[in-house]
């Protein structure tokens, strides 16, 4: 059945690619373009995206809040689409009101220009993308600004935004949020956000490990920094936020998950047995965060060797001072 999926990806794939060139959805980076992510709904299945007894991303709308924890509400509110994947707001800095998505999703800082808007469903607007400051595979991220235009509008902004948790020491078992617009199980596109018993680090202690993509389905061509987590996620949360859940700190960014998974991956008690030996299939079949002590490093070395215009260097190093 597996083959028949993909025979059939494939000539829509050719299909898309012959009619227009630039629309060659597999030409890496539009990894989460619209095209490439209605088929990935067609011929994805649990298998791709399940880990644990149940695949955990369920609705986010705006009446379920009030049962929800501050650590949630607030999350949820500063996650935008952008494109084909997703993005959350870090907070204001300087002058500048920014945004973090993956590399993936935002490859060159150019195409922040034009029509490109970052949009927030729970506050029913969005945002033109104002300016770009740089995308980086090493970290799989992407920083931006938004325009922002009135003052309740940045009052809003400002009240849901929080930046990364440079000095977070990541442990095993620590209990995780992530809330992105995958695709699977989401033909609306709705925000959809995952906080079940597994969805969890599952990498040792402060571990992290520079590894090339699991996604079988449709792998990008880079390492990156990651650490390994428990949370259901599939293709179009790329650049979803990674949070502690009882904190709400931001731990990371998303960047990718193992697709094809073993069976025994959808079983949470062999999960448990999988934390408790720190086994190899950790760094194999699970989905994998950008952690935010390495994404303060790496910018950190990035405005130190002056890499970049300086007006960029300032804004970043706003960011992480």
């Amino acid at each position: 059945m597996r083959k028949v999926q993909f025979m059939v990806l494939s000539f829509f794939v050719l299909l898309l690619a012959t009619s227009n060139p630039a629309k060659a959805i597999f030409k890496y980076p539009e990894k989460e373009t619209p095209y490439l992510l209605d088929l990935y709904s067609l011929i994805a299945d649990y298998s791709d995206y399940q880990i644990g007894d149940e695949f955990g991303k369920k609705p986010v709308r705006s009446a379920d809040l009030k049962t929800k924890s501050n650590a949630f509400v607030r999350a949820a509110k500063a996650t935008a689409r952008l494109g084909g994947g997703t993005s959350f707001f870090l907070g204001k800095f300087g002058d500048e009101y920014m945004m973090a998505t993956n590399h993936h999703v935002l490859p060159n800082p150019e195409l922040c220009a034009g029509n490109k808007k970052a949009i927030f469903p729970l506050y029913g607007k969005s945002f033109v993308c104002k300016k770009g400051y740089g995308s980086w595979t090493d970290i799989d991220l992407a920083l931006f600004s938004i325009e922002v235009d009135n003052e309740e509008d940045a009052k809003w902004l400002i009240s849901v935004g929080r930046n990364f948790d440079f000095n977070a020491i990541l442990k095993p078992g620590e209990e995780l949020l992530t809330i992105g617009f995958g695709v699977f199980q989401n033909p609306g596109r709705e925000l959809m956000a995952n906080e079940d018993s597994d969805c969890k680090v599952f990498s040792g202690e402060d571990e992290m490990r520079f590894m090339g993509d699991p996604d079988l389905i449709n792998p990008g061509p880079y390492k990156a920094w990651s650490f390994a987590t428990g949370c259901d996620v599939s293709h179009g949360d790329s650049g979803s936020s990674m949070v502690d859940r009882n904190t709400g700190n931001v731990l990371g960014i998303i960047w990718t998950t193992a697709t094809q998974k073993k069976p025994n991956i959808q079983n949470s008690r062999y999960l448990d047995e999988l934390l408790r030996t720190q086994g190899s299939e950790i760094w194999s079949q699970l989905s994998y965060a950008v952690p935010a002590p390495k994404i303060k490093e790496f910018l950190q070395n990035l405005v130190s060797s002056g890499s970049g215009s300086s007006d960029d260097l300032a804004q970043i190093a706003l960011l992480i001072q």
